[in-house]
Formats: structure tokens, sequence, C-alpha cells
């Protein structure tokens, strides 16, 4: 049974509801389709339901829930187009990060080798998580908070697709080499090689979240039965 949250009990009330519920919902916690009882959420962290409302709207505004007037908050299916989508803009924003960095190359390599050399590949969750954070390191070298933000918020859409549909065994694997290959090039001075790789480096995560959006879910392999045998 999963132990129940931990209640939050410091100030910045806000800024706590929100981080706890988006560990929650990157982490897997609910399932496509399934409904966010604001009330059960509230109970849980010890907060009434004012600050867990404003946490699942700002959700909403950010393309992580979907909300029906009738049926409430619930987590959007996942879909190959979308993921056709924030994937090219995941890479770019990031791109941009590279060239508005204002720590020179060597202190971005130093930074991003720290990072790397944590990685954890016997747990894919952790990997992914870790992976993130490497990522983040980039982004935020760049000082520009806008784009920190803006970075963020699609990333944690990103996020869904990566924990439902990345299994391969050796992904966390390339990854640290993938990462490292980037460190690599920055700190040899090669930008245009870094953008390279890290737009190679996120195109493999996406296609192999395509294809796993392409596979037949048990729903759609009974369906199919059924009409093969009609």
């Amino acid at each position: 049974m999963r132990e129940p949250h931990k209640p939050i009990l410091r100030s910045s009330l806000r800024q706590q509801v929100y981080s706890a519920l988006l560990g929650m919902l990157l982490e897997g916690r609910w399932d496509q389709d399934s409904r966010l009882n604001d009330s059960a959420l509230a109970r849980e962290l010890g907060v009434s339901r004012t600050p867990v409302r404003e946490a699942l709207i700002q959700f909403e505004s950010q393309g992580l829930l979907a909300c029906d007037p009738n049926r409430g908050f619930s987590l959007p299916p996942l879909r190959a187009e979308e993921a056709r989508e924030i994937y090219p803009i995941l890479w770019s924003l990031e791109q941009l990060a590279i060239y508005l960095s204002a720590a020179s190359s060597q202190e971005l390599r130093k930074t991003l080798d720290h990072a790397n050399s944590r990685a954890a590949v016997s747990d894919p969750a952790a990997a992914l998580k870790h992976d993130r954070a490497w990522h983040a390191r980039l982004v935020e070298a760049s000082g520009n908070k806008k784009l920190i933000e803006m970075t963020a918020r699609v990333e944690a859409v990103s996020r869904r697709y990566a924990a439902a549909f990345v299994r391969d065994a050796m992904a966390p694997e390339r990854r640290a080499r993938e990462h490292a290959q980037i460190a690599e090039a920055l700190a040899t001075e090669q930008p245009a090689r870094a953008f390279a790789l890290l737009k190679m480096h996120w195109r493999a995560e996406m296609e192999e979240v395509l294809r796993g959006l392409e596979e037949p879910t048990p729903m759609k392999r009974s369906k199919a039965a059924k009409a093969g045998n009609a």
C-alpha cells in the first residue's frame, strides 16, 4: 500500500502544494484518464482545498491536466501528435540556453560532468529523474529566468511520455554517454556540434516514445481480434 504523502507544515504553502502535486504527477501516481479529487488530495497534504485547486488549475494551463465541468480534473491521454510537437520545442529551448549561457564552456562542462557522475542506471525511474536534473543544470546555466520557466513547463509534459514509454534497458547508459558527448563539445568550443548532439539526444527519446504510442494496447488488440473473427 502506498504511504500517504507527508503533510505540508511550512510557509510558502501555495508553492509547496504545487511542488508536492507536481512530484506525484511526474512520478506516475495516477493513470491516464484518472480523476483527481481535490478534497482527498487536500486531506492527504494537510491543507485546505484552495491551494490544491490553484495548483490543479495551473497544471491545466500547462497542459498537464484536462478539466471537464462534469468530471473535474483528469490526466489527458498521451498522444503521438503532442509528442511530435513538444520534443522539438524542448531541444530548441535547450539549444538557446547553451547559446545564452553566461558560464564559460569549461565551467559549464564541469557543472554537467559533475551532474552526470551521479547517474543511477539500475533504476529506470531514478535514471529518468537524473537525466532531467542534468538538463535542468544545462538550462539554468543560461541565467534566463523566463527560459528556465518555459523549458521546465515543456519538460514536465515530456516526462509523462518518457515515464510511460521509455523502456529501453540501455537508455540510462545511452543518456549518460550522450550527456558526456554534449559536455565535451561545449568544453572544446564546438557549439554547432553540441546543438546537433542535443537534438539527436532528444530525438532518440521522441522516437522511442512514438514507437510505444504506436504499439497496440490490450484493448486495441482485443478489438482487432474480434474484428478478425467477425
